[in-house]
């Protein structure tokens, strides 16, 4: 097992805010209003199954959204944990040290 841990910061960031953008194209896209009249049962359900995979779409995007604050966050704790561990090694020499690398 390695003594230290190196955590690239840019490069967590940057994971976060690629998730992020591709979140941004994940919102659901309503039907052109000629597109909503019909009288065919068909088309009906045309129309339910594509508003339905709209919604699983936007709920995709709801999704990967809390992912990169998942991310995020993951980040921010990981970097609190090196803290207290950098203080811990530093009460006795017998304990690994992990430090982050910014």
């Amino acid at each position: 097992m390695a003594d230290i841990i190196y955590v690239n910061h840019e490069r967590v960031k940057e994971d976060a805010a690629r998730v992020e953008s591709a979140a941004a194209y994940l919102r659901s896209v309503l039907l052109a209003p000629q597109d909503t009249r019909t009288t065919l049962a068909v088309n009906e359900r045309s129309k339910t199954a594509y508003e339905r995979s709209q919604d699983r779409i936007s709920q995709l995007g709801l999704l990967l959204d809390q992912e990169s604050q998942n991310i995020r966050d993951l980040g921010a704790a990981f970097v609190e944990f090196d803290e207290m561990m950098g203080r811990l090694g530093g009460n006795a020499d017998r304990y690994c040290v992990m430090e982050a690398k910014e």
